[in-house]
C-alpha cells in the first residue's frame, strides 16, 4: 500500500542501516550513567546527524504501553488528514482507565479524538479512531503492522490502538524510534505532542486534559513526547528535547522511573559534542546489539 503523503513527510528523515558486525561510533559512556538508566532497553539519538549517543537493549521486544498510540495517530493522519468526524459506538467506550469519556451516539471530530489520544491518552479515543480509519480494533491493528513493517520495524508487533496489556503485544526501542520520527516529521502531529493541556467539549461536558509527559515545561527543551505505563510494560517513553539548536531523541521501555532516565540521558547526550553538521544521517546498528549500553 502506499502512503504518499507520508512518503513527503518522511523524505527528511534518518535512513536506518543494519549492517552486522560494524557500528557507527558512539559518545564513551560512563559506568556511573548506566548504573543510574535503570530501564532494560533506551535509545538515544542526534537527531540531525542519527549519531547514537546511547543504547541498550535496543531490539529486545517490550510491551509499549500508551507509545502503541504515536502509530494509530500517525495512520489516522496519513488516512483522514485529521479531518472528518467519528460516530462513537458501544464498543468504543468499553475501555479504562484512561478515557474520555464519550457516550454511545455522540459525534465527535478526528481532529478532537486525535488531541485527546496524544495528550490525554485517552482509550477510547483510540477505539473509536481504529473503528472509524480501519474498520475495526483488529483490522486496524492489521494495518498498524503494516505500517511499522514499511518503516523497517522488524521487532514490532501491534494487537490493539492504545497500549492496553495484550499477550503477543511488542516493540523494541530501535523500532518505536523509527515510528516517533516518523510521527515528528508530521508537523500537525510534532505540534500536538508538545500541547500541555486540551480543553475539549463532548456530550459529558467540557474539560481541561492535561498532558501525562511531566517533564513538559520542567525540563529545560523538553519537546513533543509520549509516555506509557501499565504494570506490565512498567514505564515507557518517546521524547524530543531541543537545546542551542541541537535536538536529540530517546526512546525508553521498561523502566522503573522514566522521568529520572530520561533527565540523565538528555543531560547526558547534550553534555557531549555535537557531531558535524556534514555527516549523513545514517544510523549503522550492530544487528545483534542488544546487551550493551555506549559503543
Amino acid at each position: 500500500m502506499e502512503y504518499p503523503r507520508c512518503l513527503l513527510a518522511l523524505s527528511g528523515l534518518a535512513c536506518w542501516t543494519l549492517v552486522q558486525g560494524t557500528a557507527l561510533a558512539a559518545q564513551p559512556v560512563s559506568h556511573s550513567l548506566n548504573d543510574v538508566i535503570q530501564a532494560k532497553a533506551a535509545l538515544l539519538v542526534d537527531a540531525q546527524s542519527g549519531q547514537i549517543l546511547y543504547q541498550r537493549n535496543i531490539n529486545a521486544p517490550y510491551p509499549p504501553a500508551s507509545t502503541v498510540k504515536l502509530m494509530t495517530a500517525l495512520l489516522v493522519w496519513e488516512r483522514t488528514g485529521l479531518n472528518g468526524a467519528v460516530h462513537v459506538q458501544v464498543e468504543d467506550t468499553l475501555v479504562e482507565p484512561s478515557h474520555i469519556p464519550l457516550r454511545p451516539g455522540e459525534v465527535v471530530a478526528v481532529k478532537d479524538l486525535t488531541y485527546a489520544l496524544l495528550i490525554g491518552s485517552d482509550n477510547d479515543s483510540a477505539m473509536a479512531l481504529s473503528r472509524h480509519v480501519g474498520g475495526s480494533p483488529e483490522k486496524f491493528a492489521a494495518l498498524m503492522n503494516a505500517r511499522a513493517r514499511s518503516l523497517g520495524c522488524t521487532h514490532t508487533l501491534f494487537k490493539n490502538p492504545h497500549g492496553l496489556p495484550i499477550a503477543g503485544q511488542y516493540t523494541s526501542a530501535s523500532d518505536l524510534l523509527k515510528i516517533f520520527e516518523a510521527v515528528l516529521a508530521v508537523p500537525q502531529l510534532r505540534q500536538i505532542c508538545t500541547l500541555r493541556q486540551l480543553v475539549l467539549t463532548t456530550q459529558v461536558g467540557t474539560q481541561r486534559i492535561r498532558n501525562h509527559n511531566r517533564l513538559l515545561g520542567a525540563y529545560a527543551g523538553m519537546g513533543p513526547a509520549k509516555t506509557g505505563w501499565t504494570v506490565a510494560s512498567r514505564h515507557t517513553y518517546a521524547a524530543s528535547a531541543t537545546r542551542n539548536g541541537r535536538e536529540l531523541h530517546l526512546v525508553i521501555l521498561n523502566s522503573v522511573d522514566k522521568w529520572t532516565d530520561a533527565r540523565a540521558l538528555f543531560d547526558y547526550g547534550f553534555s557531549t559534542p555535537s557531531p558535524h553538521p556534514a555527516e549523513p544521517k545514517t544510523r549503522t546498528i550492530l544487528a545483534n546489539a542488544d546487551s550493551h549500553a555506549g559503543p
